[in-house]
């Protein structure tokens, strides 16, 4: 088949593409979505820590976000769908090591190497769509990629409850396999190769830099609680992470082909739609992660339930993208009007939940559903403005600038909440006159910041265990309303950021950007 017969053909004649695309971008978000209703489990059988549970989400987020462009780039050079089918096998084959891990080091180091190979099928989903279909077609295929990601964000954290209800945390990995057979098979089947022939010089430097100022500030965030914050260790990752981000703004600054454009962020708009994408990250995201252990902790729900809870907020994700476009029309809203709708509706539901959180579960849906419509809204759109206010020929830099934002800031979001849960239950129970009848201070409150009574108490002297007890619930709700107090007061600026930053005179003339995801 030549390259002209694909990409002439329709979505139905080339089917097996935009399969392979969307559901190997559908199990890249699935395997982020996933893991958070599963980590009470998970600590309970593999005796992780709280730092180490951290590592279990973020050594995924990390790998996959710091590599998208190298991978990319790489994959212009030889060839896309073998690219894709090394990024598959090797996805499936590290399911399989942390879906039998019997350690945290192991599940750690497996989901590190999981995110690289997520990356391939993340980001050469969108190269293989671009390269098969065209005009409408390619429009269509890409609103189906984005449907499938939307999928998995609103059903991943209620699929993975079922799994660990019914079989085994294992088996959220483990059910990746098969699909990913499937997918080998049809790249094998029907996915024509193409590569570019002028890729021209990449800036590796760049790309070199930014990864491992990323690594070590991730890593300084998430073990900043373990080691502590003054710890050589700590300070000296923090340091090394500022020199490296300063370096790799110089070789931005200074290279006629960088990884990234920093002359982009000149745009008012275009600097706004990163800021409104890392708002976003840094408050819906996070806490999809973290609700659910909110749920199973102070609520009693099971995985299952917990994942179920989450629905009102991701449902709309899946749904309101075609509202949010027409909304978008000059002749309703606009674009500027969209942001601003979209990014009060959450902060209202957030700032409710922080100032008055209901005790009925009814109350916690209706604010869940006014923060998932407004996300819903406009999430589709952020992506379509941070490409449409730049030039033709810069959108694919701008694209890759965005989903850098987009997940760069969720990954260090995560770290940075874990932190301030961890510090805020350690503060309380060393100002507790339980305090003084503990051994292991710094371990009882890790364990109580998992949620993990039981085993908090039950390492106590007995004479100390019923006010440890009243105490341990107490302090994680305390550190709880303390998150979803700067996730409220976060919503905020992101309404402030869309006012402000968000500016017509950036727009094309021809609003609204027509979403494609």
């Amino acid at each position: 088949m030549s390259n002209t017969d694909v990409k002439r053909s329709g979505l139905m004649e080339n089917w097996p593409t935009l399969a392979v695309a969307a559901l190997g971008a559908f199990l890249v978000i699935m395997d982020v979505t996933v893991v958070a209703v599963a980590l009470p489990s998970i600590e309970r059988d593999l005796n992780s820590s709280f730092a180490e549970l951290q590592w279990i989400i973020n050594a995924y987020n990390i790998a996959y976000t710091s590599v998208l462009v190298a991978v990319g780039a790489l994959a212009d050079r030889i060839g896309r769908r073998r690219t894709m089918v090394t990024g598959l096998a090797l996805f499936g084959v590290m399911s399989l090591v942390v879906g039998l891990a019997n350690s945290p080091t192991a599940l750690i180091w497996g989901r590190l190497a999981q995110g690289l190979s997520a990356s391939a099928m993340l980001i050469l989903g969108v190269a293989l769509i671009s390269h098969a279909f065209q005009g409408a077609d390619r429009a269509k295929a890409f609103a189906f990629w984005g449907v499938s990601i939307g999928v998995a964000a609103a059903f991943g954290p209620m699929i993975g409850g079922v799994l660990v209800d019914f079989l085994s945390w294992r088996w959220i990995f483990l059910i990746n396999i098969p699909l990913v057979a499937i997918l080998i098979a049809l790249c094998y089947w029907r996915v024509e190769e193409s590569l570019d022939p002028n890729p021209g010089k990449f800036d590796w430097p760049g790309i070199a830099s930014f990864t491992a100022a990323f690594a070590l500030l991730s890593f300084a965030v998430i073990e900043g609680g373990e080691l502590g914050w003054n710890s050589t260790p700590i300070v000296s990752s923090f340091i090394a992470s500022a020199a490296l981000f300063l370096l790799f703004v110089w070789i931005g600054l200074s290279s006629k082909n960088p990884a990234f454009d920093l002359g982009l962020f000149r745009i008012p708009t275009f600097t706004g739609a990163q800021l409104l994408c890392m708002l976003s990250s840094v408050t819906f995201w996070v806490m999809l992660v973290y609700l659910p252990l909110y749920f199973q902790v102070m609520r009693g729900m099971s995985p299952w339930a917990a994942g179920l809870m989450l629905l009102p907020l991701t449902v709309p994700l899946l749904l309101l993208a075609p509202l949010g476009a027409k909304l978008a029309a000059p002749s309703s809203l606009g674009v500027r009007g969209l942001m601003i709708l979209g990014c009060l509706l959450p902060a209202i539901g957030f700032v409710w939940l922080a100032v008055a959180p209901p005790e009925s579960i009814a109350l916690w849906v209706v604010a869940f559903l006014i923060i998932g419509i407004g996300t819903g809204l406009i999430n589709g759109e952020l992506a379509n403005v941070a490409t449409a206010v730049v030039p033709p020929e810069r959108a694919g830099l701008a694209s890759g600038i965005n989903i850098t934002f987009r997940h760069g800031s969720f990954t260090l979001a995560i770290s940075l909440v874990g932190a301030i849960l961890l510090a805020s239950v350690t503060a309380q129970l060393a100002a507790a006159p339980v305090a003084a009848a503990l051994s292991d201070l710094p371990r009882t409150a890790n364990l109580i910041a998992l949620g993990d009574f039981s085993s908090a108490v039950s390492g106590a002297p007995a004479g100390a265990q019923e006010a440890l007890t009243q105490f341990g619930r107490a302090s994680f709700e305390n550190a709880f309303s303390l998150i979803m107090g700067i996730v409220a007061l976060l919503a905020v600026l992101a309404v402030i950021c869309a006012v402000f930053m968000i500016r017509r005179s950036d727009l094309p003339a021809a609003e609204p950007v027509t979403s494609s995801s």
